[in-house]
C-alpha cells in the first residue's frame, strides 16, 4: 500500500529549517487536503500581498484533483511563498517515506506529538 506525507516547513534566512507538522497517511486525497488545510492557514497569516498566491490556488477546484492525480502518479506536489522578511514556507506533499504504524509509538522524530489514527499519523511543532 502506498504512503503519502505532506509537510510544511519554514526556511528563515538564517538558521535552520523549522518544521511546522506534517502528515502521513494512505491517502492520497488526504494528504492534498492536508496541505491545502495548510496553505490556508499560512495564507491568512502571511496577509496580502505574500498570500495571494496561495489564495489563487485554493480557489481552483481543478487544481485538487490535478494534485491529487499527480500524487497518486508518484510526482511530489510544492507550493512555496515568501514573507516582507525572506523566510520561504514550503508545503510539499510526496508519495513514500516510513509506513503509517511506524509514526505511532513516537520512533520518528515528531511523531509523539500528533493524534495517530489508524490509517494516518500527523504532528505538529512545538
Amino acid at each position: 500500500m502506498a504512503v503519502y506525507r505532506a509537510e510544511l516547513i519554514a526556511h528563515p534566512p538564517s538558521g535552520p529549517p523549522i518544521d511546522l507538522g506534517g502528515l502521513v497517511s494512505y491517502s492520497p486525497r488526504r494528504a492534498v487536503r492536508w496541505m491545502r488545510t495548510r496553505a490556508e492557514q499560512a495564507g491568512q497569516q502571511l496577509g496580502a500581498p505574500y498570500g495571494g498566491g496561495v489564495r489563487a490556488w485554493l480557489r481552483e477546484r481543478a487544481a485538487f484533483e490535478a494534485a491529487v492525480g499527480a500524487l497518486v502518479a508518484g510526482t511530489p506536489l510544492s507550493l512555496t511563498v515568501v514573507d516582507a522578511d525572506g523566510c520561504t514556507y514550503a508545503l510539499v506533499a510526496r508519495p513514500g517515506g516510513l509506513a503509517v504504524g511506524a509514526y505511532r509509538d513516537g520512533a520518528v522524530r515528531g511523531a509523539g506529538r500528533g493524534m495517530p489514527q489508524e490509517r494516518e499519523a500527523a504532528w505538529l511543532a512545538a
